[in-house]
């Protein structure tokens, strides 16, 4: 069998990332997928992903990359679309793509079924955390107990699982005693870096839900009135609602100094970043949030409500804020001193460069893929 291997991706809402423009919603985890799906492409693998159908057609290529359809987002009958069209098309793009590594990024039900594929196909299946309760007993992320049950037996079964953190590393190990390997997420680094020295604005990317805590950016905005604050993101997908969205707006109607924005195309980010001074992350509890790195990568400082791995404390790239008084004294801190903002947005782009670089991630990647690829094969041929 020649080839450097068969990789699938299974994740429903990639194609988004992959032909910008289909949807406003892009989540972190597509974004990082889309990115190794073309390195590994790049590198001579045959990669396909299995994502929804957005009306693409069931089969196509994009990037190098085979996309499967499996069914339309947010469609069919409450309780039956479960079996059809959700299970039934999952599994046919989960089957037609032929893997030899399956590949799942998430809690749930989504693993399940590629490992199911993985398990009557004789291939490899990798679970790869996005969160930190993926790698938690409890599943705090999973509210079905079909899906539970689902998520616990792909884990069991997985034959690598990739954690982002020391963190999540040593929670696989205490909530479900299984190993994993530490493999970082990855971010392009621009040409050149943002002047974090500049006057400019303290800025926050991400999706406009409750969990992402937005109103601490409006008040941010209400207790230091005499910094510019910029939010930009996306509104989330149904079952969820346009409710954040809107008392965003509302929040800045009443603050001459916020300025609400919404989706941002992936590829325009460096214009958000080009007008920062400083990064600001709301959100309680992540894996490891794409927007920390892709502030880092433009040499922007952060302050934080998380501070996954500790990186930021241990090499000097920000500050965490646990509790928004906190946040308040910190925003003000670090607007006030343009010399410890330029020099920690410098460490910023240097740390991301030698650590999350997509060269780096995608060759350990490819490295762990290459040592399934040659473990399947070779238990096929002893089965023929």
């Amino acid at each position: 069998m020649s080839g450097r291997g068969r990789i699938n991706f299974h994740a429903p809402y990639l194609f988004p990332v992959l032909r910008p423009g289909t949807t406003e919603f892009v989540g972190g985890a597509e974004v990082q997928q889309a990115a190794i799906a073309r390195g590994l492409a790049a590198r001579g693998f045959d990669v396909s992903v299995a994502t929804c159908d957005y009306g693409q057609g069931r089969r196509v290529s994009i990037d190098g990359i085979t996309v499967l359809a499996t069914f339309p987002p947010h469609r069919g009958v409450p309780v039956l679309r479960f079996f059809h069209p959700r299970l039934t098309k999952s599994y046919r793009a989960l089957l037609a793509a032929d893997a030899e590594v399956y590949y799942a990024r998430c809690s749930g039900l989504q693993p399940g079924l590629s490992h199911d594929v993985a398990h009557w196909r004789r291939a490899a299946f990798v679970m790869a955390a996005a969160h930190d309760d993926d790698a938690r007993r409890s599943m705090p992320l999973v509210s079905n107990p079909r899906d539970r049950w689902w998520y616990g037996r792909a884990l069991r079964g997985a034959s690598a699982v990739i954690a982002q953190t020391e963190r999540q590393r040593g929670l696989f190990r205490e909530e479900f005693g299984l190993e994993s390997v530490v493999i970082p997420n990855l971010v392009a680094l621009p040409e050149a870096p943002a002047d974090a020295g500049r006057d400019g604005a303290v800025v926050w990317l991400s999706t406009y839900k409750a969990a992402k805590r937005p109103e601490w950016f409006w008040e941010l905005a209400r207790r230091l009135p005499d910094r510019r604050f910029v939010m930009v993101g996306a509104l989330p997908p149904p079952p969820l609602t346009p409710e954040a969205w809107e008392r965003s707006r509302e929040a800045a109607r009443h603050r001459p100094n916020l300025d609400v924005r919404g989706h941002l195309d992936h590829d325009r980010i460096h214009d958000l970043f080009g007008e920062a001074a400083l990064f600001v992350h709301t959100s309680p509890a992540e894996g490891f949030a794409n927007t920390l790195l892709e502030a880092w990568a433009h040499g922007i400082p952060t302050v934080s409500a998380t501070d996954p791995g500790g990186i930021a404390a241990r090499e000097g790239l920000g500050e965490t804020a646990e509790d928004f008084d906190t946040m308040v004294e910190a925003v003000r801190r670090w607007m006030a001193d343009p010399a410890r903002r330029a020099a920690a947005g410098a460490r910023a782009r240097a740390y991301v460069a030698s650590h999350n670089a997509p060269d780096v991630v995608i060759d350990r990647l490819a490295a762990l893929f290459d040592r399934l690829v040659e473990r399947v094969r070779a238990g096929r041929a002893r089965t023929t």
